[in-house]
């Protein structure tokens, strides 16, 4: 959401900075791609996670979203999320799996992100996904994507999301976790930069999970430093800084954060130049490594959902474009994860 809806003034202030090229890495990082939601129509996933893997990326991140899954009080649509998963790790990249989006059916149509009716719903949801996937190699669930930011009938405190959100899920997740014997890792879900839309600061909403006693419902953070000056600006520097020592003051000990979102569209509105998008992957994933509790940079996204004339930005993150063309972007991307650097 960040993506689409930062304000214009701030997103101006952001491409103002020229990028210059990063200094080449001693070894190749850890990172993926975020797919986005569209992944269970996309009928070319078998191709895209191919160039992705070949590109050296060992992740992908995509949902298992309720409301697709269910969209009506029926059982659940399995044969929607089951090839996308499949492709994922046929490909050889682990899938972590966004665990969010209720169903208009199961809370009085109040916005796909208000909280159901029956809390147990949620609670059932959440585990029946695990239970499915986990057996399947899914062994990361994020309880929710952006939740610092607006969402339809969505609130946007901390203390909310944690009985709202975070632990009628993560019981269901331990559940099937427990039944199966299997372990699985959970991220708290992804966190923004808040000035685009009126979101709660991430370190207030941090604070507030703690305060809320969500300590011990996840294991690793999620954070998406979107901006086009990785090397300086706070968004990839002070802020998950911030997050960290807030961590370790309520926890006594850091924790792993993972960039689970991050990237630039090549046209729309304010957008950036091919190659500058190539820049942006090898200063990003130099800025991000820095950061001694840093977790794999994911980025958004694999493919162009357009192709000109559309002038929707939306369309324009990928690092291969509509046709399945590679972006310069794709070779630096391979080049900083230590891939073949061809997308087949």
């Amino acid at each position: 959401m960040f993506r689409r809806m930062l304000g214009l003034a701030a997103l101006a202030a952001l491409l103002a900075t020229v990028a210059v090229s990063p200094p080449a890495h001693a070894a190749p990082l850890v990172g993926g791609v975020a797919g986005g939601g569209a992944q269970p129509w996309n009928d070319r996933r078998p191709a895209d996670y191919a160039a992705m893997r070949a590109a050296g990326a060992t992740w992908l991140r995509g949902d298992i979203a309720w409301e697709y899954l269910q969209p009506t009080n029926d059982p659940y649509r399995w044969d929607l999320y089951d090839p996308a998963v499949a492709d994922a790790r046929a490909a050889g990249l682990e899938y972590l799996a966004i665990l969010h989006m209720v169903p208009a059916w199961a809370n009085g149509g109040r916005g796909n992100y208000a909280p159901p009716s029956n809390m147990a719903l949620l609670t059932d949801y959440c585990y029946q996904v695990v239970k499915r996937y986990l057996p399947r190699g899914v062994r990361h669930y994020e309880i929710g994507n952006e939740v610092n930011l607006p969402h339809p009938g969505w609130n946007l405190s901390g203390r909310y999301y944690v009985s709202r959100l975070l632990s009628p899920c993560v019981s269901g997740v331990r559940r099937a976790s427990a039944e199966l014997r299997l372990p699985v890792t959970i991220f708290l879900g992804a966190l923004a930069p808040h000035e685009c839309c009126a979101g709660t600061p991430p370190t207030t909403y941090l604070t507030d999970v703690y305060a809320a006693g969500g300590a011990g419902l996840f294991d690793l953070l999620s954070w998406h430093p979107y901006t086009t000056d990785p090397r300086t600006h706070p968004n990839m520097n002070s802020v998950p800084d911030q997050l960290n020592d807030i961590t370790v003051r309520r926890t006594g000990s850091s924790r792993q954060i993972w960039a689970t979102e991050y990237g630039a569209p090549t046209a729309g509105e304010f957008s950036v130049d091919e190659a500058w998008q190539a820049r942006l992957v090898g200063e990003a994933y130099s800025a991000w490594s820095r950061h001694p509790y840093a977790g794999p940079l994911l980025w958004y996204a694999i493919r162009d959902e357009g192709a000109p004339p559309s002038t929707e930005r939306e369309h324009f993150f990928g690092l291969l474009r509509n046709n399945g063309d590679p972006k310069p972007a794709y070779a630096e991307f391979s080049r900083v994860l230590g891939g073949s650097g061809s997308p087949g």
